[in-house]
């Protein structure tokens, strides 16, 4: 069974402030990306905003999906390229309508092959055995 807990509408009914922390951890990176120094108040306001969106019209995605979906819309449209909530809704709006076209047609949406990547690095890493080295 998959687990609900990093999804948005779980995080908003039962862990806000995770929810909100994660967002502004979100929209920093985005902008520091983008090599953007946006005032403090900027972020805070976009942070609400994507909260108030990813609760409202994407409440199935898990937080970490967002972020790829932010990312690899961030880096697929070409510059100059702006942290707005048009641009973030474009980015989450076009990898949820792939995702679900290529759930259609049975094919395995990158999202998948990023997390099973991820998980597999993680195993073959868990068993390596450490070794100190100095006193």
């Amino acid at each position: 069974m998959k687990d609900k807990s990093n999804q948005v509408w779980y995080l908003y009914a039962n862990d806000i402030k995770r929810l909100k922390t994660e967002c502004y951890e979100l929209v920093q990176k985005l902008y520091l990306q983008l090599g953007q120094s946006p005032e403090p108040e900027i972020v805070i306001m976009m942070t609400k905003s994507l909260v108030e969106d990813l609760s409202t019209q994407y409440p199935s995605m898990e937080m970490q999906e967002v972020e790829f979906a932010l990312n690899k819309g961030l880096r697929e449209t070409e510059p100059p390229v702006f942290i707005n909530v048009p641009t973030y809704n474009k980015f989450l709006r076009d990898y949820r309508n792939k995702k679900a076209l290529k759930k259609q047609t049975n094919q395995i949406e990158q999202y998948s092959l990023y997390k099973k990547r991820v998980e597999s690095m993680g195993k073959v890493l868990s068993k390596r055995e450490i070794k100190k080295i100095g006193k």
